[in-house]
């Protein structure tokens, strides 16, 4: 599972499974965990809108390390609106930054995540601010590159080489062109990869419909289990909890439920609404039945952030990233760039087997069967963090 977006910045002239409840985590960087999930549900209800009943995966926390590392360099209104966006009440960069720092070491502690950002320039069309780059070395360990980008298949080639690099070959590029206009690439990349912590028997996968959001079908491959599992069952929806080896990640997987006939149930789902689908978790018997995912995702993310009210950094004549350095002109985001790839699947798990002898009766145990639209979440558990977020209409488009 794979997230990387780039954005860009020129001149204007140019074990076994066993119970995981919701952990909320302590002392100030619960404040960045909480800008993650309000910011990242908005962002992916945005995007769902952009392009309706259609595969949407976003990474929030790939997207908010991005903006935050943008905001040292913006200044004025444009700090303002990125501050406001992000919903973050104080204007201390600099907390930001540090918060950012304790969050990213609790994220990547396990080896099952890492990070990397890096800021590429061209100082003959730029005078970066050694402010600006001496924070993104500090906060963020960012890289920082200046190249020639009058030789644009040079530099194109050493941009979308980190990119490769970065996440381990799964993404080889994030740009296809550099024109006269641009100045700076401001790049955040992230690689995540995790064994499931009880296995799916692949000897138990098997080939059945799944109903397209357009109501069409397709045939696709499903893995299943009948065992224990963390679930809940609320008034609109379902939502099964699988956590992964290591216990501090999990993959959520949501639905609407036979009650909920909103057919734009996904649009629906806000920080408070998944808070109470955990709250009224439950670990117990049920049967699983999962579709294989092999899913993209590549969009420039400008107009979904300024239909969210966050227009200043994208306006040739308003933006201020004066705190970056300067150029011969105003310097303005031109275009916010995220791409991903998420595939999920029975492999790499150690596949199980349950052997029972039982004496008695019981009622059957749900079954969460996600052959129609369903919304994932990938998360850290201990801070709630969303590393990807998605709604799907098609497994394997």
């Amino acid at each position: 599972m794979y997230a990387v977006f780039l954005l860009s910045l020129l001149v204007s002239c140019t074990p076994q499974d066993t119970q995981v409840i919701q952990n909320n985590p302590s002392g100030d960087v619960a404040q960045l965990a909480e800008m993650n999930q309000i910011i990242g549900w908005k962002i992916f209800r945005q995007a769902q809108l952009d392009k309706p009943r259609e595969n949407v995966v976003v990474s929030p926390y790939s997207l908010q390390t991005a903006l935050q590392m943008a905001l040292n360099g913006a200044n004025g209104i444009t700090r303002k609106n990125m501050l406001d966006f992000l919903e973050w009440q104080a204007d201390d960069v600099d907390d930001l930054n540090l918060l950012n720092q304790d969050l990213t070491q609790i994220l990547t502690k396990s080896g099952n995540l890492r990070c990397a950002n890096a800021y590429f320039y061209d100082p003959s069309r730029i005078s970066v601010k050694p402010t600006f780059t001496e924070t993104l070395s500090a906060a963020y360990k960012a890289e920082t590159t200046s190249l020639s980008f009058n030789d644009s298949q040079q530099a194109l080639n050493a941009i979308n080489s980190w990119v490769n690099n970065s996440t381990e070959g799964k993404i080889n590029q994030i740009l296809n062109k550099i024109t006269d206009q641009d100045v700076a690439f401001l790049i955040n990349a992230l690689y995540f990869k995790s064994d499931w912590a009880t296995g799916f028997d692949p000897n138990a996968s098997f080939t059945q419909s799944f109903t397209r959001a357009d109501g069409s079908t397709k045939q696709v491959k499903y893995f299943q289990a009948d065992r224990l599992f963390n679930f809940s069952q609320t008034e609109n929806f379902n939502l099964v909890d699988i956590p992964f080896k290591d216990s501090i990640f999990s993959l959520n997987l949501i639905q609407s439920n036979s009650s909920n006939q909103d057919p734009n149930w996904h649009l629906n789902i806000t920080p408070s609404t998944w808070s109470n689908m955990f709250n009224k978790m439950v670990y117990s018997r049920a049967q699983v039945l999962i579709p294989r995912m092999d899913l993209t995702y590549d969009n420039d993310m400008v107009e979904i952030f300024k239909n969210l009210g966050m227009d200043v950094p994208f306006s040739d004549i308003n933006a201020d990233f004066s705190k970056m350095g300067t150029a011969a002109n105003p310097i303005f985001i031109r275009q916010f760039k995220h791409k991903l790839i998420l595939k999920v699947d029975e492999k790499g798990a150690e596949g199980a087997a349950v052997s029972s002898i039982g004496f008695g009766i019981n009622s059957a145990p749900p079954t969460f069967f996600f052959n129609a639209p369903f919304v994932l979440a990938l998360r850290h558990i201990p801070t709630n963090t969303l590393l990807f977020l998605g709604y799907i209409s098609d497994p394997k488009p």
